[in-house]
Parts: C-alpha cells; structure tokens; sequence
C-alpha cells in the first residue's frame, strides 16, 4: 500500500513540474513571437510560430484565412514603405494572459507611416490558441483599426493613447 501510495505522489508531482515546464515554454515562445512582430524585420521568422494549418481571423477586416501563403499576402510585410515614427518597435504589450494552450494579449500599435500615410495607434487584442509543439493553430486579431474614417467610422477609441 505504501509502494502505490509513493508512486502516486510522485506521479503527481511529475505531472505538475511538466505544466509548469510546458507553460514556462510557451510564455517564452508568446514572448519571442511578439519580439519579432514589434521589430518588424522577420518576416519568416515570424511564420514560423504558426502550425502548417492554423486558421487566422482578423475580426474588424471581416478576413479569415487557412494558410500561411494567405496570411502573408494579408500582412504584406515585404510590401510599402513603413516607418515606426515612436523608434523601432511598432507594438506595446500592456495585459497578457495565459491560460492553458491559450494567450490573450493586449497593447496597442505604435503610430507609424505606411506608404506616405500616416496611422495609429491602434489598440489591439490578440488571443492565440497553441497545440501541444507551441505552434499557433488559431489567431483572432482585434485591431482597432484608425484613421476610422478610412476603414469603418464610429467613434476613435485609439484618441486616449494620442493623450497619454
């Protein structure tokens, strides 16, 4: 009886340090990932967090896509001018949440110049869903998209960053 009841409490215990490893993993690759994306320069790099099937929605466009082809022509990183007018990072993480297989982060995009255009900052919500490599198999994109007179209309929530 004391033989099973030590295997058990080991058991356990291993189980519990492998979370905590598995979750540790995946804060550092969340972490890497939005490295890349702030710098803007990686493109392919940045591709390689995502499984080969993954699906990304981009809730404000209305756009939904299946491959990483699709995604990148989405992106169009290798497309325009862009300059980040605040330094070298384009984004801002401010809350992120790790629950499970599943990243929550908030913060917002720096303003930058696009093809001579001005835009931002955007705040923006991003939850990413992992399997169990730290792939990306799902994406959701919440960007509050401005000037929003070229994209939506409505009212400029992105207004309180200009002030702060």
């Amino acid at each position: 009886m004391r033989t099973i009841l030590t295997i058990l409490i080991v058991s356990l215990l291993s189980g519990c340090a492998s979370t905590s490893n598995n979750h540790n993993d995946l804060s550092k690759i969340v972490g890497d990932y939005f490295s890349v994306y702030s710098h803007r320069n990686d493109f392919e790099r940045l591709m390689s967090f995502y499984e080969n099937n993954f699906q990304f929605e981009d809730i404000i466009y209305g756009n939904s896509f299946k491959t990483k082809r699709e995604i990148k022509e989405f992106l169009a990183w290798d497309k325009g001018e862009f300059t980040v007018l605040s330094g070298e990072r384009i984004l801002t993480i401010t809350k992120q949440i790790q629950e499970g297989n599943t990243v929550v982060t908030q913060g917002f995009f720096h303003e930058f110049i696009y093809n001579g255009q001005k835009m931002g900052p955007w705040l923006f919500i991003i939850d990413q869903e992992f399997n169990s490599q730290n792939k990306i198999i799902k994406q959701t994109d919440w960007i509050n998209y401005t000037p929003r007179e070229d994209f939506l209309g409505g009212k400029n929530m992105n207004d309180e960053l200009i002030k702060k």
